[in-house]
Formats: C-alpha cells, sequence, structure tokens
C-alpha cells in the first residue's frame, strides 16, 4: 500500500535483522503499522496497531472481504473527504471513508494529499493511480491473512509477552499525518526502554536515536521525507534501524 513513510523497499534488508532470532511461535508486533507494507512479509503470529482510525477500519473490512468500489471519481472522493472533515458518519461508514480516503488520495496521505486521479505522462500516457493503488492493496491482501487488527495508541495496546516489537515511528522533524502531529519522542523511547525491561525485543526505524539504541542498519535512500525537516522532492536521507541495547551506553 502506498504510504508515506512506506518501508516497502526496505523491507528486504530490515526483516532478516529483526526476525533473525524469532523463536518459534514468537509474536511479532508493530505498534505503528501504517501501510502494513513490512508486516505483511511477515509470517506468523502477528499484531498489527494504528492509531488511525479510518486505517485499521478499511484493513479489517478488507480482511473481511467488505464490498468497496473500484472506481473513486472525484464527486465521491469530495462526499467523503467532506464527511471526514465533519467527523460524522451519515452517508459512509469509516470503512468507506477509509478506502476512499487512502485509494483515492495523492501520495499516500489520506485526505490531506488531495484527490489523486489520473494524469498524462512525459511520454503521451495516461496513469491511473487511483486503479495502481487498488490493484496494491489487492496483491497485498493475501499476505495478511491471520493477522491482528488493532485501533489504539501504542502505549495502550496489549503486547504478548517476548514479542519483537517493531515501531516505523513519525520520524521526528518530518511531515506528519493530523494523527501524529503531537507525538511526543521522548516520552516513546522511554516506553521502549520500558518494554525492553519486560523481556520484548525492540526494533525502530529512525533517522537519530538516544545512545542507548544502537545502529544496526543504515542505508542513504531518495525520499520526500528529510532529516532536515524539508518535505517534498527527491532529497538524499540516511534511513536507520535501531535495536534497544543499553550495553550501548558508555
Amino acid at each position: 500500500m502506498k504510504y508515506m513513510g512506506s518501508k516497502a523497499r526496505f523491507a528486504k534488508d530490515i526483516l532478516p535483522i529483526i526476525l533473525k532470532n524469532r523463536k518459534q511461535d514468537q509474536w511479532y508486533v508493530e505498534p505503528f503499522a501504517g501501510g502494513m507494507n513490512s508486516i505483511c512479509e511477515v509470517q506468523g503470529n502477528r499484531i498489527a496497531n494504528d492509531k488511525n482510525l479510518h486505517l485499521i477500519a478499511m484493513w479489517k473490512g478488507l480482511s473481511e472481504n467488505r464490498e468497496r468500489p473500484n472506481d473513486i471519481p472525484k464527486e465521491l472522493y469530495d462526499k467523503a473527504r467532506t464527511e471526514y472533515n465533519n467527523g460524522k458518519n451519515t452517508e459512509f461508514d469509516d470503512f468507506m471513508i477509509g478506502w476512499i480516503g487512502w485509494m483515492g488520495s495523492a501520495n499516500g496521505r489520506f485526505f490531506d494529499g488531495g484527490y489523486s486521479g489520473k494524469s498524462n505522462t512525459k511520454i503521451g500516457t495516461v496513469r491511473d493511480y487511483i486503479k495502481e493503488a487498488i490493484s496494491n492493496i489487492e496483491k497485498q491482501l493475501p499476505k495478511m491473512v491471520g493477522v491482528q487488527f488493532e485501533n489504539k495508541d501504542y502505549t495502550e495496546l496489549e503486547i504478548p509477552a517476548n514479542s519483537i516489537i517493531y515501531c516505523d515511528i513519525p520520524y521526528q522533524g518530518t511531515k506528519q499525518y493530523s494523527t501524529s502531529k503531537d507525538f511526543n519522542h521522548s516520552k516513546f523511547w522511554d516506553w521502549c526502554r520500558e518494554k525492553a525491561k519486560q523481556g520484548h525485543t525492540i526494533f525502530v526505524s529512525e533517522y537519530n536515536a538516544p545512545v542507548d539504541f544502537e545502529c544496526v542498519w543504515q542505508k542513504e535512500a531518495k525520499s520526500s521525507l528529510s532529516a532536515n525537516g524539508k518535505i517534498g522532492g527527491n532529497k538524499l536521507s540516511v534511513e536507520k534501524l535501531f535495536k534497544f541495547s543499553p550495553t550501548n551506553v558508555q
């Protein structure tokens, strides 16, 4: 699924590191699952949580094979966007608002991105972004069978004992969704430390981390997000994966 900050292109690099010492029946948990582009490549016991109500409602509905439109004209998109902005469900339920908003918006940014639709390419063809988005998520669905979906703040998520926890958090200093604009990074790192004390193994994607989190992988890549806080275009940033390692502190 196209999603701002997605780790789809890095999954093949980071998942072997994250899952290297995974035990049989051990749970894999993503408190910030977003577009599900990492968790869909993991097998076994999985929990996908996200604070975005409509995102999880969409994924739950898809797992139940809810009926949904395969064409999202701008009129339909605008109706759903208005209803979402008003905060009242009248014509659409949470699943349908999620489906229309995520499939019909530009750059994987829900209604913040505006309508995607179709556009003419430089070589004279027409690119149908909505059709592409729907095709991508339909291909992803078979990999999501058996996932347990949750819609909670990460601090309220119930996590099975001794789980592997992978956190793709809102990067500090970058563009955020409305549900993550007030994300408290200091509070998050403390939460990670507490979870580690409880016996969980913690991995985090970010550009930077406190000294008790060891960088176990990094790769330079172009991204619309940037460590310098600027948005748009393709800037070079260094993607990093950190693992909680208190022995890393000198």
